[in-house]
């Protein structure tokens, strides 16, 4: 890939992320990536009424330098788990001459700060949104503890995991015929698509080998009781045995699946399920908590109406 765009958005003159955009053009000399301060493109808080006097002449030259460009490095800081008011604000005028001004090419997200996070709560939302603004996002990458992993003297990431994890990204942006890593969302939304289609196979290859499930209570369990603990991906065949034992499911309903901080995804629905011991229903609302890690389900927490698995579970005698 040539012709590169590098950027921060932050109009800080001593930022963190203008640093790290910085170090990654220094580290991968031999791309063709140019570095733009977004700082010099001087325009006003967009509005309706200004737009209307005309797209002011710096956003019509940043365009153009974004159409002779086949990929987009971009630093962005996070405020208030947020992207920036000054990278939006560029954003808001480049998406009044298009919305899709990325125009189809791939764009790389970087982010760091000085808590252990990096920064990266804010660049799930920007994942989502870099494809409404024609971008194909190939990877991203968060430095934590910036202070700590960053040795500004040299101008370079200080730590050798995190420089391989900016490798990583680097062969995922660069290399076309390298599949981009699932996002957290889409695991789940695979495993849920896996329990569906009844592929038990395909539904334990995407739990992690040594994940660790809770099914409605956090405790020790015997082998045949489907609420408790299982560890393992080994242990999770007797979970699916043991729903499979107790319940025929008549109806299995996702509603909503969303990402959350620290690689947690929240999903809830409903369910139906013929109760076999019985041929009672039991009928539930459901809520499940995943932590994904390498594309696996490291940790797995599922929880359904108790009261009504009893209920559904009681056998009235004569």
């Amino acid at each position: 890939m040539k012709n590169i765009l590098a950027f921060s958005g932050s109009n800080n003159p001593d930022s963190i992320n203008e640093k790290l955009i910085q170090s990654v053009i220094q580290k991968y000399n031999d791309y063709d990536v140019r570095f733009i301060d977004l700082k010099v493109f001087d325009v006003p808080i967009y509005s309706q009424e200004i737009q209307s006097k005309g797209i002011p002449l710096p956003i019509l030259d940043l365009y153009n330098i974004f159409q002779e460009s086949e990929g987009f490095i971009i630093a962005s800081p996070e405020h208030n788990g947020l992207p920036s008011a000054f990278l939006k604000n560029i954003i808001d005028w480049l998406s009044v001459i298009t919305q899709r001004f990325f125009d189809n090419k791939p764009v790389l997200l970087l982010s760091t700060s000085p808590g252990a996070t990096g920064a990266r709560t804010h660049l799930a939302l920007l994942a989502n949104l870099v494809p409404l603004w024609g971008g194909q996002l190939k990877a991203t990458y968060s430095l934590g503890s910036f202070q700590d992993n960053f040795d500004s003297s040299l101008k370079i990431i200080s730590n050798d995991q995190e420089l391989k994890a900016l490798d990583d990204a680097m062969t995922l942006f660069t290399n076309k015929n390298v599949k981009p890593p699932m996002k957290n969302k889409e695991v789940v939304e695979a495993y849920f698509n896996a329990f569906a289609k009844g592929n038990q196979e395909e539904v334990l290859n995407i739990f992690h080998p040594n994940c660790y499930i809770v099914s409605v209570k956090e405790e020790e369990r015997p082998k045949e009781q489907l609420h408790g603990i299982y560890r393992t991906r080994e242990e999770s065949k007797q979970f699916l045995k043991n729903i499979g034992s107790l319940f025929e499911t008549k109806e299995f309903a996702v509603d909503t699946i969303v990402e959350a901080e620290g690689n947690l995804v929240i999903a809830k629905g409903r369910f139906s399920h013929l109760v076999k011991s019985t041929g009672k229903l039991f009928n539930s609302n459901w809520v499940q908590l995943c932590v994904v890690e390498d594309e696996k389900i490291k940790e797995y927490r599922f929880y359904e109406d108790s009261a009504a698995l009893i209920e559904a579970s009681y056998i009235e005698f004569a």
